[in-house]
Parts: structure tokens; C-alpha cells; sequence
């Protein structure tokens, strides 16, 4: 689902966003504000859609960080997260997608 990723960049379904964006498994995305925080309500937007999994990319030198309550709805849902630089955060999200996983992507595209 997702072409390509590098630093302020991401290019999905052949279309380039500059933005930070979060990426469903059923094809939605939408563009995020640049932040280097993912917030418990972003977080609860995107358990609305009740993925099985999230991944959570922090940017190619890793300066974005989910709140600690953001990650503890996630548990407190049993939804699994996965928080990785985001260039290895999009090569898992896209292996959970191709594998029919109901996965949900949320990706810092810079720093």
C-alpha cells in the first residue's frame, strides 16, 4: 500500500503526501499536523476503527513519542502497537497489510 518513504515524504498509492499522515488497512488516509507527539486522542480516533494493530513511525531519527496515555488506551483496548523509526515502521505496516491485518499506520515524516 505504501510506494515509497523518505525524509519529508511519503508516497501511497502513488500519491505523495508532505504531511504526517495516519493510513488504514481499508485505504483511508488522513494528513496529520507536523507534531512530534501523538496524543491519546489521536489515538482514540483511530481505535474507533478498531485495528487490530497500530504502527506508530517517529520519524527517521526517532523525535516523535505517543503519550503514555495514548499507549495505555491502546492496551487497555488488547490493540498491539509497534513504535519504530518510521521507515521500519512502514515496511511492517505494509507486511501486517499484505498479510490481511487490519493495521493502522500513524507516520512522522521528518525528524
Amino acid at each position: 500500500m505504501i510506494d515509497k518513504v523518505e525524509f519529508g515524504k511519503i508516497k501511497i498509492r502513488n500519491k505523495i503526501y508532505e504531511n504526517d499522515v495516519t493510513v488504514f488497512w481499508d485505504g483511508e488516509i488522513l494528513e496529520r499536523e507536523k507534531s512530534h507527539l501523538i496524543s491519546e486522542k489521536e489515538i482514540e480516533e483511530v481505535l474507533l476503527k478498531e485495528p487490530e494493530l497500530v504502527v506508530i513511525g517517529t520519524g527517521f531519527g526517532g523525535a516523535a513519542k505517543p503519550e503514555e496515555n495514548a499507549l495505555n488506551l491502546c492496551e487497555r483496548e488488547n490493540v498491539e502497537v509497534k513504535i519504530l523509526k518510521t521507515p521500519d515502521a512502514v515496511k511492517v505496516f505494509n507486511d501486517l497489510f499484505k498479510k490481511g491485518k487490519k493495521v493502522a499506520g500513524i507516520f512522522h515524516l521528518t525528524c
